[in-house]
């Protein structure tokens, strides 16, 4: 009976009705998601995850890479998520202007530097001194624990912002950056899916299934080993990809896949796009994981151990030849543990063998089983593909050859495994520098005609790079390589400064003091031990940072005065005044030349100074606000003006009652 209700309730319906309701009911999980989705977005769930967002900087609107975009790609429940750097370019490009994005992993980003140590922020500084007609925007857009996917995702959102040049440096990442076939933040299905579901991440709604997926899923004991970990100990899932297997070869097809999609989005948008072939420390960091070959029997891996022992005790009695023929023998009993090779080169090295010494540590490089740093074959896969599709190479592998010890990468410009030292970025930038000018990329080849180089001297000094910078990298070094994989065990590990400044970067990593109250506290700390260059330049690194502020140029003018040097003082507060005009600085420049006798020149900075701290709603503390008074009361009375003299030195004392030569002075003046 209920049956046939039905059945004539549809047969009442019109054939357009029915349609409709097909209709409305076909698209009504569509406005389900619509209005989920439209009420996320009125909620701002998650915050803006935008790559470019707008901020205010000085009174004026820029585009600003967005230090919260990979919490887009890294759950929000998770402890660790890297920030890129919150570089800013103009809303309104001129045709003046010359825009690069560089976008890459880690090595690009700076690790573990920051700021104006990084290989951006030193090409920029290249490419402003070697321009000066231009004004040359360099943004880093790299982020640390990303491989091709992410960056691809990074450069379609960037094609809107006008570049004038990509440049590219990536490949270590390929296993374990975030979506890599190792990495323990993965999509199964295959590539397309992983491209699909970073389209969809823009979504506030997907990105509410994603965590709630992951809060339904986690474990307080999971989470808590999370948080002991570092950000490569969370992102290494399969710690175990030997050379040339399944999943080895799936990564580096990905990773050609990947370039060529970069290559031809930017070409086919007219947009010219560089790499930086690929580096890391081949001579003093050991594999981090080495394994037999599955083909190696037990007894035969019982003769390799025994060999890798005779060699170890040939090489620590300095019996070189010897060392190389057991480390050989047992590369020759298996040819896929990368221990024997690392090994082998070692000893190579100690007999000034340098050539045989290049070949086998590049070879146990290869074979490391963990794999966080790119071999050989995703170096040439880069260079064919690159020479294939016409786009320049910046040889960043041949620069640091040329310039380390017997042409093997070591020490001498890494920190540890894979990330280059301050010498190593500053290399870096030089390189990529040299292939955008090689390449007439940017500019015309008339331009770079006209261009000169500047010494790499001169090129230091801009960097604004300090003893401070320095300690930063060392301590977050330190910090890293106490943890997997470079130590194994369980590591209670509390960090202890050998001088002030690893002192101060240590309270700033701590979070006690932000960035640039540490770099002034070192500069103070320079300054009372009399290297008041030092104490500027640190006051320098700052203004390089935030150069709309006055701040940092102020204390540097007061350095200057400190140090007696009242002429370079006077210039320097001139720059900051030029900067950013503030009370402060009027001021004290003021007060130098009234120093000088010139009390009418004084009057006029002390007035501007007075009218700056009403329009700033009297920022001025109560102290210096009397003294503005009393040195506008001086300078009156100098050029003979009593009455406003007399003015102004009472409002000093109604300000600040207890001051004892306002007080004299307004008393030489009764008779006046």
């Amino acid at each position: 009976m209920k049956k046939q209700r039905n059945t004539s309730a549809r047969q009442r319906l019109s054939p357009s009705k029915q349609r409709a309701f097909r209709i409305a009911m076909l698209f009504s999980p569509l406005l389900l998601f619509l209005a989920i989705e439209f009420f996320l977005r009125l909620l701002n769930y998650g915050g803006d995850l935008n790559l470019v967002t707008k901020r205010i900087v000085n009174g004026k609107e820029v585009y600003s890479i967005n230090h919260l975009v990979a919490r887009r790609y890294f759950s929000q429940l998770g402890p660790v998520i890297p920030e890129p750097a919150d570089d800013t370019f103009a809303i309104k490009k001129s045709h003046r202007t010359k825009r690069i994005f560089c976008l890459g992993e880690s090595t690009m980003a700076g690790f573990p530097y920051e700021h104006h140590a990084t290989a951006p922020s030193l090409l920029r500084d290249r490419l402003r001194a070697m321009l000066p007609q231009y004004d040359v925007e360099v943004i880093n857009v790299g982020l640390s624990a990303i491989g091709t996917f992410v960056i691809q995702d990074f450069l379609d959102e960037l094609l809107e912002y006008e570049p004038d040049l990509f440049v590219v440096y990536a490949g270590h990442n390929e296993f374990y950056g975030i979506y890599g076939v190792g990495a323990s933040i993965t999509i199964p299905g295959g590539p397309w899916l992983t491209r699909l579901t970073l389209s969809l991440l823009k979504f506030k709604s997907f990105l509410l299934l994603r965590e709630a997926y992951e809060w339904l899923g986690q474990s307080p004991s999971g989470d808590q080993q999370k948080q002991s970990q570092s950000l490569m100990g969370q992102m290494a899932r399969n710690q175990m990809i030997p050379f040339h297997s399944e999943e080895y070869r799936r990564g580096r097809e990905l990773y050609h896949d990947n370039l060529v999609r970069l290559i031809t989005t930017a070409q086919s948008h007219n947009i010219p796009i560089m790499f930086g072939t690929l580096v890391s420390n081949w001579r003093n960091q050991k594999p981090f994981v080495s394994a037999f070959d599955a083909a190696t029997p037990p007894s035969q891996q019982a003769l390799w151990q025994g060999m890798i022992a005779e060699g170890d005790s040939a090489l620590s009695q300095r019996d070189g030849e010897t060392a190389v023929r057991r480390f050989a023998n047992a590369a020759t009993l298996d040819s896929m543990n990368a221990d024997s090779f690392f090994k082998l080169g070692q000893a190579f090295y100690a007999l000034s063998r340098f050539d045989e010494a290049r070949q086998a540590l590049l070879r146990a490089k290869d074979l490391d089983a963990l794999r966080f740093r790119a071999t050989e074959e995703f170096q040439n896969d880069l260079i064919t593909t690159c020479t294939q599709y016409n786009v320049p190479l910046a040889r960043i592998d041949s620069s640091f050859v040329s310039a380390s010890p017997h042409g093997i990468l070591d020490n001498a410009l890494f920190l540890e495994h894979l990330h280059p030292n301050i010498d190593g970025y500053f290399l870096m930038a030089k390189t990529f520098c040299q292939a955008i000018r090689n390449n007439n990329l940017l500019v015309t080849s008339t331009d770079w005609e006209r261009s000169t180089t500047p010494l790499d001297s001169t090129l230091w000094d801009l960097s604004r790079v300090t003893e401070f910078d320095k300690a930063v990298g060392n301590v977050k070094i330190d910090l890293l390589t106490r943890r997997w994989p470079f130590e194994t065990g369980r590591v209670n590990y509390q960090f202890v400064a050998s001088n002030s400044v690893e002192s101060v970067v240590f309270r700033m990593m701590k979070g006690d003091i932000p960035w640039s109250d540490a770099r002034y506290l070192l500069a103070e700390f320079y300054a009372r031990s009399k290297q008041f260059q030092l104490a500027r330049r640190e006051c320098l690194a700052v203004a390089k940072v935030f150069p709309f502020s006055y701040d940092p140029l102020m204390r540097n003018a007061d350095y200057y005065l400190r140090e007696g040097k009242k002429d370079e003082a006077k210039t320097a507060y001139e720059q900051c005044i030029e900067t950013d005009d503030n009370p402060f600085a009027r001021m004290k420049y003021a007060a130098l030349l009234l120093e000088e006798e010139n009390a009418a020149a004084a009057i006029a900075h002390i007035g501007i100074a007075l009218d700056l701290d009403a329009k700033r709603k009297y920022t001025l503390p109560l102290h210096e606000a009397a003294t503005a008074r009393y040195l506008l009361g001086v300078s009156y009375m100098r050029i003979g003006k009593i009455n406003q003299a007399r003015e102004n030195l009472q409002r000093a004392l109604a300000i600040d009652p207890q001051n004892k030569e306002t007080q004299q002075l307004l008393v030489q003046l009764k008779g006046r």
